[in-house]
């Protein structure tokens, strides 16, 4: 989704923001709302560089960080949209009104409600887009938090965008770490081949021993299938699911993985 893109159709107060394209555009071209340098100190924002979306993409938590590496392993993803704004200011303070919940106000000005994720699928010819917000479920509880979910609800509601709550509770530091262990091979600069990836994969699969550290397991099918980088070979296999892992568990060299039916 992209909104348009000339910025006299704003507020004033939004304009300059617009014209800078911020909050616009999709694919490689979008720019979030929020992003990490818009915070004095970091905590736990992150960045990635996207891999089918060659851009950075802008984290404010590790759920967050941990929702966009699973859904960036997802093929039916085209786009991947973080802190998407919802610039149709009028109609959110409308919505505000309507279920008593306090909009958001950037000093004496309404801001745009920011939605964590919008993700867009091809389903046939068209792209539809689905947004989700993540939240712990503790946070629920807080009348502030929930009335303002309950906004981005109803706006999506009204404009024909599927839009769901995220439970964040199995997005562990284990997991996260694990999918960040996987996805190096596109940190490593691996350019994957069809043929030679499934290879390994069916390599290592054939091979694998329960108890047998990861290193020698990737050591003997990178041999079998004369894989220069084992790896690579297999950290791109985990990611695109050739090879399916237990990723809650710990992924290291010097451990054995868990491998799922």
């Amino acid at each position: 989704m992209d909104w348009p893109h000339d910025p006299f159709l704003y507020p004033p107060y939004l304009q300059a923001a617009i014209r800078r394209g911020i909050g616009l555009g999709e694919g490689t071209a979008y720019q979030p709302w929020i992003r990490t340098s818009d915070f004095g100190s970091h905590g736990t924002c992150s960045n990635f560089k996207g891999i089918k979306i060659s851009r950075p993409f802008h984290f404010l938590s590790s759920q967050e960080a941990t929702y966009f590496l699973l859904e960036e392993r997802n093929p039916e993803n085209s786009d991947i949209q973080e802190q998407h704004p919802i610039l149709d200011i009028q109609s959110t303070m409308q919505l505000c009104a309507r279920f008593g919940v306090k909009h958001i106000y950037r000093g004496r000005y309404p801001g745009p409600f920011t939605i964590d994720f919008l993700l867009s699928r091809r389903v046939g010819s068209k792209s539809i887009p689905f947004a989700r917000s993540i939240k712990p479920t503790k946070e629920l509880l807080k009348s502030k938090v929930a009335g303002r979910l309950n906004i981005e609800y109803q706006w999506c509601l009204e404009v024909g965008i599927d839009w769901a709550w995220v439970d964040p509770s199995e997005f562990t530091p284990q997991l996260l770490s694990s999918l960040r262990f996987i996805r190096h091979w596109f940190v490593d600069r691996y350019t994957p081949r069809e043929a030679p990836v499934k290879r390994f994969a069916e390599a290592f699969q054939h091979g694998f021993e329960m108890g047998t550290p990861l290193e020698e397991l990737v050591r003997k099918a990178a041999s079998r299938t004369r894989q220069l980088d084992g790896l690579s070979s297999f950290r791109y296999c985990a990611w695109s699911n050739l090879i399916r892992l237990d990723l809650r568990r710990p992924i290291s060299l010097d451990h054995s993985v868990i491998l799922l039916s």
